[in-house]
């Protein structure tokens, strides 16, 4: 899976605060996780997962000499396909520590939770409502914290055929995570991101997936794998999580009430911009045919977008953009 880089700053674009942003790419040793891939676990037995998805919550920065920012009030759900979170804007400007949970809090969880409400008064936007595969187990059990599911190989021959799930229920199994030191991004004047890595190979270790079958409980192997959280370092900040790539660039963009502003100079060739949505549908194209120039996107609706284009150096680009 390609790596996002985003990307805000112009010299027309005035932000007071910094959009936040908080990258989780999943890998499988070491390599960008991508499903029914079959991957070599640490195990040394050969395996290939359909999906892995988690829940996380309970995010608190910590920044600028001490100051906490709380953001605990939203529950995240991340998969190999979304695993990027738009933290808000905010005044920042150090980061320097994080924590966050694994899992969904005990507040949310199961009917003894002080917020508990029933999955189906929930938005069908919002992580907490039903998913696919499901990620809820009922108003007694309560959620999901991480499920993952595929197939492993269970006879020696090199090939997975042995299919599995671990569904991970249980209101004590939440896992806190926290980094006493953070390198940032600094991607411009107006957005910080925080590049993480989530070691799918470390979160299942030590577990003969070919012998688990369905688990769909909160003991056994589903406490070892949240177990493994925490033992295993199944998330990580690599050395080269700080690299910021901004003043390579030629395009760059801004978000405006609306929005998308786009800027370049010293362009050597053609260069033609998609911009997609969240539900992967293009919803503009645009073609830069100039050395140098700027247009504007507007009427857009507020949200999420990636613009992709084949950069001018010839590697291809997915940057990112919040339109307010």
């Amino acid at each position: 899976m390609r790596k996002l880089l985003f990307f805000f700053l112009l010299p027309f674009a005035g932000f007071a605060q910094k959009n936040i942003f908080l990258n989780i790419a999943p890998v499988f040793n070491d390599q960008a996780f991508i499903p029914q891939v079959v991957y070599m676990s640490n195990n040394g037995q050969n395996v290939a997962l359909d999906y892995l998805k988690y829940y996380l919550a309970d995010i608190s920065i910590t920044h600028d000499g001490g100051q906490v920012l709380d953001l605990s009030q939203t529950v995240y759900l991340m998969d190999d396909a979304n695993h990027s979170i738009y933290l808000g804007a905010h005044d920042v400007t150090n980061i320097e520590q994080i924590y966050f949970l694994v899992g969904v809090p005990s507040r949310f969880n199961t009917q003894a939770g002080a917020l508990a409400q029933d999955i189906s008064s929930y938005d069908a936007s919002n992580a907490l409502s039903f998913q696919s595969p499901s990620m809820y187990w009922g108003w007694a059990a309560g959620y999901m914290h991480m499920i993952v599911g595929g197939k492993a190989d269970g006879n020696n021959d090199q090939i997975p055929e042995a299919y599995f799930e671990l569904h991970n229920l249980g209101d004590h199994n939440q896992r806190s995570v926290s980094f006493a030191s953070v390198l940032q991004t600094n991607t411009n004047a107006t957005q910080i991101d925080l590049n993480f890595n989530c070691h799918v190979d470390h979160w299942l270790n030590g577990i003969n997936l070919a012998t688990v079958g369905i688990a769909h409980d909160e003991t056994g192997v589903n406490v070892q794998v949240m177990q493994n959280v925490l033992s295993k370092a199944v998330f990580s900040q690599g050395a080269d999580a700080s690299v910021s790539n901004l003043e390579k660039e030629t395009i760059q963009f801004a978000s405006q009430q609306g929005a998308i502003q786009c800027a370049w100079t010293s362009l050597e060739k053609h260069v033609t911009l998609e911009l997609i949505d969240q539900s992967g549908k293009i919803v503009r194209k645009q073609q830069l045919t100039n050395e140098q120039g700027q247009f504007t996107w507007i009427g857009l609706n507020p949200g999420m977008y990636f613009i992709q284009y084949a950069h001018p150096s010839g590697t291809e680009k997915s940057q990112q953009v919040v339109v307010f």
